[in-house]
Order: structure tokens, then C-alpha cells, then sequence
């Protein structure tokens, strides 16, 4: 017989012999953050009903403001979906594509935190929860993207 034909290529010195594979951490923060990214958009939406009703917006900040929240649901959910996948795939290029679409949504949280014309004390703690989220998936993601590119 001929098993030395099939036989697996000893490891070389420096080769750990194991390839790249998906971050269960990453997958675990993607999967919370969109579960919080419902909850944070329904009661952004109610924030944004009460706030529009009840205080007095100078021009058309209301409908940019409120605009953004609904650019947001273009953005986020392809965001965490390049995320699941290339983190599933052990691809980096989806994974790369999910961090540049994080920086419209950092953008928009630090929008809301500091610079829209009324910061309730809601705003600020959804948005400060939803920094942590956006952090972690970005930097594990990059983490990842970076390992796969190494393991390819």
C-alpha cells in the first residue's frame, strides 16, 4: 500500500499546524448587538415621537435627526450580517466591509451623544451602550480579519 502518499505534511519549525478559525467572541457580540440594536432602535423611535412633540426643534433639525435613525436601519443590519459572515467564512474581506460600514454608525452614536439639539438622558446611555457593542465587534473583527489574512 501506498500510505506514505496520504499521509498529512509534518509540521515545519514556527507552523502551529492549525489554520485560522471563527471567533465564537465575535459571533457572541454580533449576536447580542443585534438583539440590543432592536431595542435601541424602538425606543430611539419612541425618543424621537416624544422629543418631537413635546420640544421645540429650531428648522428641520427634527427630520435630520430623525432621518438618521432610519439611515441607520440601511446601515446597521449589512454591517453585523458582513460581520456574521466573514467571521462564519473565515473571510476577511466581509469582515473589512462591516468595519468601514461602523464608521457611519459610530458617527451616528457620537452624533447622538454630543451634537443633536436635545440629548436626553436616555440618548446618552443607549448610545453609550451601543459604543460598547459597536467597540467590541470592531476590534474583534479586526482581530479576526487580520488572523484569516495571516492563516490564508
Amino acid at each position: 500500500g501506498g500510505a506514505g502518499a496520504c499521509a498529512a505534511r509534518p509540521p515545519t519549525p514556527g507552523d502551529s499546524g492549525t489554520m485560522a478559525a471563527p471567533s465564537l467572541a465575535l459571533e457572541v457580540f454580533l449576536y447580542f448587538g443585534k438583539l440590543w440594536d432592536v431595542v435601541f432602535w424602538l425606543i430611539s423611535f419612541m425618543v424621537f415621537c416624544y422629543k418631537g412633540y413635546n420640544l421645540p426643534y429650531p428648522g428641520n433639525a427634527y427630520e435630520m435627526e430623525f432621518t438618521y435613525l432610519f439611515m441607520y436601519l440601511l446601515v446597521e443590519p449589512p454591517r453585523l450580517f458582513l460581520g456574521s459572515q466573514g467571521n462564519k467564512s473565515v473571510r476577511a474581506g466581509p469582515l473589512w466591509a462591516s468595519m468601514v460600514l461602523a464608521g457611519f454608525v459610530l458617527f451616528m452614536h457620537v452624533y447622538y451623544i454630543v451634537a443633536q439639539t436635545f440629548v436626553l438622558r436616555v440618548d446618552y446611555w443607549m448610545n453609550i451602550i451601543s459604543l460598547v457593542f459597536l467597540s467590541a465587534q470592531f476590534l474583534l473583527s479586526g482581530t479576526q480579519a487580520l488572523d484569516f489574512m495571516r492563516g490564508a
